[in-house]
């Protein structure tokens, strides 16, 4: 297991010296920061090239992307501008040689400031829309599977995930462990029996506490604190031999090297 950050592009000085202060060599790179996304609505894979090597000759990997979350009327097939972007996006990561994303299919349909039991989503299986989120996965796969590029889901609801499986059966098809699960009620200590080791291709390391039953009723806090187990979370991956990249994110008043430092203890 390796860590990373999350980044977004200015310079390759400065996403090299950022990674030299907080220690490590690995990046899960914004899609939205690549020069000329703002003015075609997408990433080209001559400007992530161009990105990756860069860092590479720096000793700095992106291992993976982080594609914006899409629009509800692009999900549900109402705006198929951003539909195309969204597919430009995903072909130029893989065409550009990254392999894995962090990618949220469903954000824009969470619940955040109210509670409804058993509905994280405004639309879950079984309702009028899901069809088109179906196609909508169908469409994103597709895509992913013709540039060998893994879609690491972050979506809590695991129920919902499998369904997002089954509507697009890929080995591409997969998602973010992310202990955020906790927040609509998933148990986050379990990853591989939750979701199967082949299917994580990715993971986050965050804690909170939770105030109150909304998705917003909750207080980021430092990884070692908290509603989360983070050890047991990481020994769990370990013990499945998880060999992918894990990155802390969330952390309140933690600093991101400090939260370096104690997944790196916890690993080691």
């Amino acid at each position: 297991m390796r860590i990373g950050i999350h980044m977004g592009f200015s310079t390759v000085d400065n996403v090299v010296e950022e990674c030299r202060t907080v220690g490590v060599n690995e990046i899960f790179l914004s899609a939205t920061s690549v020069p000329g996304y703002d003015e075609v609505g997408y990433s080209k894979s001559d400007q992530l090239r161009k990105i990756t090597d860069g860092l590479q000759d720096r000793k700095v990997l992106v291992s993976g992307i982080i594609i914006p979350p899409p629009s509800p009327e692009n999900v549900l097939g109402q705006d198929d501008t951003e539909r195309k972007g969204l597919l430009e996006t995903i072909r130029a990561a893989g065409k550009s040689g990254i392999h894995t994303s962090l990618f949220y299919p469903l954000d824009r349909f969470l619940h955040f400031h109210e509670y409804h039991v058993d509905r994280p989503l405004k639309v879950m299986p079984g309702d009028d829309d899901w069809p088109a989120i179906e196609e909508f996965m169908r469409d994103i796969v597709a895509v992913a599977d013709e540039v060998n590029l893994r879609l690491g889901h972050h979506l809590w609801a695991v129920d919902v995930v499998r369904a997002l499986w089954e509507a697009a059966p890929s080995p591409n098809n997969g998602v973010t462990y992310c202990q955020g699960m906790c927040l609509i009620g998933e148990d986050p200590h379990s990853p591989a029996e939750t979701w199967g080791m082949d299917r994580i291709f990715f993971a986050h390391a965050r804690n909170q506490v939770r105030t109150g039953p909304a998705l917003m009723d909750h207080d980021e806090v430092p990884l070692n604190v908290g509603d989360v187990d983070m050890a047991k979370c990481v020994s769990a991956l370990q013990q499945a031999d998880y060999d992918g990249v894990i990155i802390p994110e969330h952390l309140g008043p933690q600093s991101t090297a400090d939260a370096v430092a104690y997944l790196r203890g916890l690993i080691h």
